[in-house]
């Protein structure tokens, strides 16, 4: 179970609260993701993208210092981690980078972290990180790839994935025997990887390609069971199957509580879960959630424990969109009823964190 910047369905993404969290509320063995960018001063933070204004306070903080650059041959305008030290960065603070979510814990004082401080304060039995724009920090003179080897000197790197074809050649043997998975991250099918400027799709089928450079793939749920025009199931692939015999472990993305999921699973997210790791026909190596519980609902061998545990944060997420009305509808809310809610919700954030 790999929890995607932490428990970010709830809290900031890559936040110290997403990510305690996660670890407080999920199985022993999760794995804590983090998408790495660079800042200025050649230092990784994680960070859900390479643009800062969706999922943090830097636009309120520098207002100014909005700047444009091409991404994949793609004009994109914001504030890039790339112009900011880390220095320039401790007044920012993590906020949700979804605006359907909760804005309940924006006002945390959530500052963005360090790969450093995220492995030595949370000290995650599992480290992914996620390598998403190598060739955007070479054209700007940053090296991933040499931040990612300094790092591991201090750092216990399990995973590093990219959907980059290029940045695997550069990192080829620089970690010893011993170093991380490589995993290479599939993007839209249709969609071109920029630096062999072959779609995703044509590189899936060619998977002992893939496997010269990596030694698992990270795919989004549609490559293993899409869907028809009616949000229904079509038939499964055969990806899992023929990956597994191509040597290569397949982890799944896109996991989430609060998306629409195929209507198959009659609103459940544990049935989708379950239909990509206990189906009968296949199984994948692991699954990339915003919702870490719910997916140790479906994995974890105390299950039990942890439906409990699913249910009670779909309370919470219920109880969060009823206060999320209260700022567009204020002549509902009493003040009674704002704070029977409010204690309702640290109620059940701490009954999560106490249960076994």
């Amino acid at each position: 179970m790999i929890a995607r910047g932490g428990f970010s369905g709830l809290f900031p993404d890559s936040s110290y609260d997403a990510y305690n969290f996660a670890i407080l509320t999920s199985v022993p063995d999760a794995v804590l993701w983090c998408d790495v960018q660079l800042t200025k001063d050649a230092l990784g933070i994680c960070f859900p993208d390479l643009t800062m204004r969706n999922s943090s306070s830097i636009e309120a903080v520098y207002p100014t210092r909005q700047k444009s650059y091409p991404v994949n041959g793609v004009p994109t305008s914001g504030w890039f981690t790339i112009d900011f030290s880390l220095k320039d960065l401790k007044d920012v603070n993590l906020i949700r980078g979804i605006l359907s979510r909760s804005e309940k814990f924006d006002g945390n004082s959530n500052p963005i972290m360090t790969v450093q401080s995220v492995s030595t304060q949370m000290k995650p039995s599992f480290f992914w990180l996620n390598v998403q724009h190598d060739a955007f920090y070479a054209q700007h003179n940053l090296s991933m790839s040499s931040f990612l080897v300094a790092a591991s000197k201090t750092v216990l790197i399990d995973f590093i994935s990219s959907p980059e074809v290029n940045f695997f050649k550069k990192i080829a043997g620089r970690f010893g025997r011993n170093g991380p998975s490589l995993v290479f991250r599939f993007l839209g099918q249709d969609e071109f990887e920029p630096t062999t400027n072959r779609t995703y799709g044509s590189i899936l089928s060619n998977l002992t390609f893939v496997k010269t450079f990596a030694s698992g793939i990270l795919v989004p749920k549609s490559y293993i069971l899409p869907l028809d025009d009616q949000q229904y199931l079509l038939p499964h692939t055969s990806l899992v199957q023929d990956a597994h015999k191509a040597g290569l472990e397949v982890f799944v993305s896109g996991f989430a509580n609060d998306i629409d999921i195929a209507h198959d699973y009659s609103f459940d997210p544990v049935s989708e879960y379950l239909s990509f790791v206990d189906n009968g026909n296949f199984s994948v190596d692991g699954v990339l959630s915003d919702f870490p519980i719910t997916a140790s609902a479906s994995l974890g061998k105390q299950s039990v424990v942890y439906r409990i545990k699913h249910f009670l944060v779909k309370t919470l997420l219920e109880i969060l969109k009823i206060e999320s009305l209260f700022s567009y509808f204020p002549q509902i809310a009493s003040p009674t009823l704002a704070e029977t809610l409010q204690n309702k919700v640290w109620e059940l954030i701490i009954l999560l964190c106490i249960l076994p």
